[in-house]
């Protein structure tokens, strides 16, 4: 099969274009043809070789789409033909954390698409069962790819962990990214007061488009000041941290007391100073936010089947050009998410 295989930690250039071995579906494993693949941030870390548990060569990639096109020993459920779309990672579902529905707590299994296990940048994956959920016919491929870490994970900050209110004003950093422009809809549509910031302002049309209420253009990620007098001093209820450690204190300033931050990303792979004073007098929350589960993940494709949710796909590039999504990605000229398609 074609696939783009990462041969060494480092630049974009060492995703390449080869012909590999078919992969095989083994026990509890579908064999997908993958129709699409997304390309997130994250891979831009792996790739960089931030992310411990991936060793080279490898093939990354946690956004895939396709169709079965086998099934492995011991597979239920699922038949030649089905659509199916992969989760960030895997869980057992039986562990505690599994079952208080907390499946991306799980330790039992760990495994993450593109890392331990060959991602979708390829034309055959296999994929466990565990990690896959159904794509209505409805939905096209990009965005079926797409869906689990961008809607999916919307999902879960905006409303398994962010727990937002109609009523409450919600702050979006990295706003235009994949993650950011499905937050700022769900929120719109949830109630809220969505304040979107962007380093570019290049893409403050596409957030207003998306529902923004107010878009902040910040190309020196100082934005606390602007919050705090469009909310009139009052600071924002909630902070959906999606770039990391570079605006993580500007978030913290501009929550009001008793605000909920929820850390979902950390694009520079840094760590921040805080001070737990300010967490004690304001009552602040800090919560982590980390994966999708599969009961999110069909919440997110009943929401896009409905139009609730636009998945904002930036452009469709040919498996082969990996590389230049990445250094696209770096350059932060995306507005949505891109996908991968093989060539037909």
């Amino acid at each position: 099969m074609e696939a783009v295989v990462l041969k060494a930690f480092g630049e974009p250039e060492n995703l390449e274009h080869q012909t590999v071995a078919d992969p095989v579906a083994g026990p509890g494993e579908v064999l997908l043809e993958v129709r699409a693949c997304g390309v997130c941030f994250h891979d831009v870390i792996n790739r960089r070789g931030s992310l411990p548990r991936t060793s080279v060569p490898a093939i990354l990639g946690h956004e895939a789409a396709g169709e079965v096109v086998a099934v492995g020993p011991d597979v239920e459920g699922w038949s030649v033909g089905d659509r199916a779309a992969t989760l960030q990672r895997l869980h057992c579902g039986a562990c505690s954390h599994c079952g208080r529905g907390r499946n991306s707590l799980c330790k039992d299994d760990t495994r993450f698409f593109g890392e331990e296990i060959p991602g979708g940048y390829a034309e055959l994956m296999a994929a466990p069962v565990a990690g896959l959920g159904r794509i209505p016919e409805a939905i096209g491929w990009p965005e079926a790819a797409t869906a689990c870490c961008t809607s999916g994970t919307a999902v879960h900050v905006v409303r398994t962990r962010g727990r937002v209110e109609k009523g409450e004003t919600i702050l979006i950093t990295g706003a235009s990214g994949g993650v950011g422009m499905q937050a700022v809809q769900l929120a719109r549509h949830d109630g809220a007061r969505v304040v979107a910031v962007t380093s570019s302002e290049t893409k403050a049309a596409a957030l207003s488009e998306a529902g923004a209420h107010d878009v902040i253009v910040a190309p020196e990620l100082e934005f606390a000041r602007r919050v705090r007098e469009i909310t009139n001093g009052e600071g924002v209820d909630v902070a959906i941290e999606i770039v990391g450690s570079a605006t993580f204190e500007q978030s913290m300033r501009a929550l009001a007391p008793g605000g909920r931050l929820v850390v979902v990303g950390n694009l520079e792979t840094r760590s921040v100073a805080l001070n737990p004073g300010l967490v004690i007098v304001k009552e602040l929350e800090i919560l982590g936010a980390y994966a999708t589960t599969k009961k999110e993940l069909q919440e997110a494709l009943e929401l896009i089947g409905r139009g609730v949710l636009r998945p904002w796909i930036a452009g469709v590039l040919p498996l082969r050009q990996a590389w230049r999504a990445h250094q696209l990605l770096e350059e932060r000229a995306v507005a949505g998410r891109l996908v991968l398609a093989a060539e037909s």
